[in-house]
């Protein structure tokens, strides 16, 4: 996914999340430099969510928050709504 698909202020890194042995292909989600979330792509068959995304953890309003997205896309505009609205609110 090239970084212009992304909302203002978004970007995201490749990381591999250790929920299960060997762990799970995952993004780690920042906006104006602060991680607001961890995301990891389902690869389970059951329940027709293979190829999904998945917010493990989210930080302030994100906090407590599980739930499935088709596209990463669609994961990062649902994030982007719960969290600081711009850089302004940001601390430097």
């Amino acid at each position: 996914m090239g970084q212009a698909a992304l909302a203002p202020g978004f970007s995201l890194n490749e990381a591999r999340i250790g929920t299960v042995e060997g762990g799970e292909s995952g993004l780690l989600v920042w906006k104006f430099g602060q991680l607001v979330a961890v995301l990891t792509r389902i690869d389970e068959e059951a329940y027709s969510t293979k190829g999904k995304w998945f917010l493990e953890t989210g930080f302030g309003l994100l906090s407590g928050q599980h739930k499935n997205f088709d596209t990463i896309e669609e994961a990062v505009s649902w994030v982007g709504k719960y969290t600081f609205p711009s850089a302004a609110n940001s601390a430097d």
